[in-house]
């Protein structure tokens, strides 16, 4: 892919994503403005992934049972300032990234908030609780079940560890995936 395909890449993404949020701005009868927000995405197809981050927050993903960063915040020169997807320039600040699967066991995408416990910007490293959690998830029984143990596990690091760290939103998400 060359460099203008990867700009008109950026472009069409933010303008598929401005458009929902236009939909829902209208829904809600609030200004686009108002939904300003980072956007992290990972999806996985075959034996590659794909990354797609704009503004803070943090993509990680665990490789060998190891947490490592994909994508860090892009905070620009102040801890609190970043690109929102509805920015004049989110295309040009999204990063996409893509690579292969080979080794990693999930991925774990946070907001700020979450990154406040699982993140240090200092050494841009993730938590060792990362790995555990991805982990967690990817050795959980496929079956449903009413009240199933990680759940439980996951609620208290939610309330215990990450929401008590923030006066930010607390946001994670994660994708584990069962290897053989």
């Amino acid at each position: 892919m060359s460099s203008d395909d990867g700009v008109a890449l950026k472009l069409e993404i933010v303008n598929y994503l401005l458009d929902r949020l236009h939909d829902v701005a209208e829904r809600r009868a609030v200004g686009i403005r108002d939904l300003a927000g980072t956007f992290l995405a990972v999806a996985t197809a075959g034996d590659q992934f794909l990354v797609l981050h704009v503004g803070d927050g943090v993509v990680g993903y665990v490789k060998d049972g190891i947490a490592r960063v994909a994508s860090g915040p892009d905070n620009s020169e102040f801890a609190n300032q970043t690109t929102f997807l509805t920015s004049e320039r989110s295309a040009v600040g999204m990063r996409i990234i893509r690579g292969g699967l080979d080794g990693i066991t999930g991925f774990i995408l946070m907001s700020d908030g979450t990154a406040n416990s699982l993140y240090n910007s200092r050494t841009k490293g993730l938590a060792p609780a990362c790995a555990k959690i991805v982990e967690l998830l990817a050795s959980a029984p496929t079956r449903q079940a009413k009240n199933p143990k990680h759940k439980k596990q996951l609620r208290r690091l939610v309330d215990t560890k990450i929401r008590v760290a923030t006066k930010d939103d607390c946001a994670i998400a994660v994708l584990a995936r069962k290897l053989a």
